[in-house]
């Protein structure tokens, strides 16, 4: 038990961001991350508590008038929680395949006389416990806002808690135990690269379960009465699929000893599986990547033979465009995420059914009134803005170097041009996704060519802006310990201090366009003119505090 705990500890340590030891970054950090927790976590625990606590009122009205309908008071809840442990299993397959064949450790580990089962056991909760803190916020979300609406008691409260740190578990169980089984008898993965292909089709799963879940309903009222009733096939089907979580809302509904009983013996067998499949296969699965490892390095003599020479400005763009489209976690954490914004809006689009907010600004804008113009014209800013932190491309381009930041010190160019082409990077990427969706919404909203010119302008200023204030926030300490790729972006605290305050910045300048606008009563076409012109000085000293205080940053930095 005692080695089991200090394997635990390690690993957990091993993913962690290191702290700056200077005084003045500690605070500096220690001031973004209370922002962060206001601007991104507590409003993201406040919208899950009041989605999951607006439709179980609606489920109870409908009780109401068919008392037949009671035993599905907690179907709005074990929705929500089947949604989490859907995505659970998508993000968190990857994970598991690098933590358990893929990370550094391994080569220094396996000699040491350790049971397979207490190695696995390790990396599983050190995976459970540092991946699963946003599924935890959001589960403990879930539930509270299940039990403001409920009547509770002490049982029921305590076993929301054992159920929020419990639930993660059968979704990662289920990772383990294919990640093992496929290492094991098949040579679909030969390498961390070819788990792409099994994100990018969980990922088409998932949208379409949303797609046929959601596109028959005319209204949430509808979709409420569908939950009070039962008629929801979605939820039939993932209570086989994840038993653990029909049976844990049955306890908290009903109050019932017996449920959180079949819960909790559901997740222990599932656990003693998976242990006991690990603790016959693991090793050999292992085995078989190390001797795939061994004959890619005889390859590199044949990619080094195949090398030409070319324009060092482009070559080192080449190098940075690679590095984010054929490595699996960049791809998909930093590209392929680019892609949720539409889908998030067509859901809600759906969603809302007749009673639909977004239409009605489009037939608003469409029709030239005050209102919709300035909505959609602060709606553009927003996306945009929020787009180019989330993909993590500016706030992680330090830290995606890792062992290799040394090659950012002695090679022949100078860090000013490395940061502006890193910049490119962003600013193509995040520019490209939020000008085609610029396109399609101007055709959808009929606008007019000088209001398409004038959105392109705003979201090329807001990509440029924020792509250096995200670099400039990975300057100042860039997670450059990493045992596989996916380690740079999650736990980079980089990236939530920018979307913070990306936030903050797109809050009080549409809150202050808004005010001067109804208010102040300022047209809004002068208002255009000074968030471009904000936008654009913005930009400019953005990249003048890089090219300073960033490079001094990155220069600071040992290796």
């Amino acid at each position: 038990m005692k080695m089991y705990a200090k394997l635990v500890r390690t690993f957990l340590l091993s993913g962690e961001m290191p702290k700056s030891e200077k005084k003045n970054k500690v605070k500096f950090y220690i001031t973004l991350g209370i922002i962060a927790t206001v601007f991104i976590f507590i409003p993201c625990f406040l919208l899950m508590a009041f989605l999951v606590g607006t439709a179980t009122v609606g489920i109870k009205e409908e009780i109401l008038s068919n008392s037949l309908y009671a035993a599905n008071i907690g179907n709005g809840l074990l929705l929500v929680i089947q949604f989490i442990c859907i995505f659970s299993m998508i993000f968190g397959f990857n994970i598991i395949l690098n933590t358990f064949y893929f990370s550094g450790d391994i080569e220094h580990i396996l000699p040491l006389p350790i049971k397979p089962r207490i190695l696995i056991s390790s990396k599983f909760m050190s995976v459970l416990i540092s991946e699963s803190i946003m599924e935890f916020l959001f589960l403990l979300a879930a539930f509270l806002g299940f039990l403001i609406v409920t009547d509770f008691n002490i049982l029921t409260v305590i076993i929301s808690i054992i159920g929020v740190l419990t639930l993660p578990i059968l979704p990662l169980v289920y990772c383990g135990i294919i990640a093992l089984l496929i290492m094991r008898f098949t040579k679909l993965i030969k390498n961390k690269n070819n788990a792409l292909t099994l994100v990018l089709l969980g990922i088409v799963v998932i949208i379409g379960i949303v797609a046929i879940g959601y596109v028959n309903n005319d209204s949430i009222t509808e979709f409420v009465k569908m939950l009070a009733s039962g008629q929801i096939k979605f939820i039939d089907i993932m209570n086989y699929v994840f038993p653990s979580t029909y049976f844990l809302v049955k306890a908290i509904s009903e109050m019932s000893i017996g449920a959180f009983l079949i819960y909790l013996l559901i997740n222990g067998l599932a656990y003693i599986i998976f242990m006991a499949l690990a603790d016959k296969i693991y090793i050999n699965g292992v085995k078989r990547i190390s001797n795939n490892a061994v004959h890619q390095k005889r390859s590199i003599s044949k990619v080094l033979a195949n090398t030409k020479k070319n324009n060092y400005k482009v070559t080192y763009l080449k190098k940075e465009l690679k590095l984010l489209t054929r490595t699996p976690s960049f791809f998909s954490n930093c590209i392929l995420s680019n892609l949720l914004w539409p889908i998030i809006i067509i859901l809600i689009y759906l969603i809302q059914g007749q009673d639909n907010v977004i239409v009605e600004f489009v037939n608003h804008y469409k029709e030239q009134e005050a209102l919709g113009l300035l909505v959609v014209f602060i709606s553009v800013f927003v996306i945009s803005a929020i787009l180019t932190t989330a993909n993590s491309i500016a706030s992680s381009s330090i830290s995606r170097e890792g062992k290799h930041f040394p090659f950012m010190k002695y090679i022949p160019m100078d860090y000013k041009t490395q940061l502006n082409i890193k910049a490119l990077v962003s600013i193509i990427i995040s520019f490209g996704f939020n000008f085609i969706y610029l396109l399609i919404i101007s055709y959808y909203l009929k606008a007019t060519f000088i209001d398409f010119m004038v959105f392109s302008l705003i979201t090329l200023l807001s990509s440029i802006f924020f792509t250096y204030l995200g670099i400039y926030l990975d300057t100042i300490n860039p997670k450059l310990i990493w045992e596989d790729e996916l380690n740079a972006l999650r736990g980079n605290e980089n990236t939530f201090f920018s979307m913070a305050i990306s936030m903050i910045i797109a809050a009080v300048l549409s809150g202050g366009i808004y005010y001067l606008n109804k208010v102040v009563l300022i047209p809004l076409v002068i208002l255009k003119i000074v968030l471009i012109s904000l936008l654009l000085i913005g930009s400019v000293l953005m990249y003048c505090k890089v090219m300073n205080k960033g490079i001094k940053n990155i220069t600071e930095v040992e290796i």
